[in-house]
């Protein structure tokens, strides 16, 4: 079995990438890895989840909690290449109005 735990590799002070299972038996590691990065962000922190396998509502809820401290630090989160899995979750959980505004096309 491979291992898919979640890795979050900083890009440059305001950009993230996001890879591996975000699952209840993995996100809680990667958590405080995610607010560090958004401590050092300037005024956005973009998150790249193309690289994201696995998701469950634990991954939902994990973006939420760091979608709380970028705003808590007053600055914007950006989300790029959203699992299509991902955004059914967020669409049943009825979230789609926090999330929507976060949706960035890769350019």
């Amino acid at each position: 079995m491979t291992d898919l735990s979640p890795r979050l590799t900083s890009i440059s002070a305001s950009e993230a990438k996001l890879a591996g299972d975000l699952t209840m038996h993995t996100v809680a590691a990667i958590l405080p890895q995610g607010f560090a990065l958004i401590n050092q962000a300037e005024d956005v922190w973009r998150l790249d989840m193309a690289a994201v396998e696995q998701v469950s509502s634990a991954g939902v809820a994990l973006l939420l909690e760091w979608l709380k401290a970028v705003e808590k630090s007053g600055k914007t989160f950006e989300l790029q290449n959203l699992p299509e899995h991902m955004l059914s979750i967020i669409e049943i959980s009825g979230l789609e109005p926090l999330f929507t505004p976060l949706f960035r096309t890769t350019s």
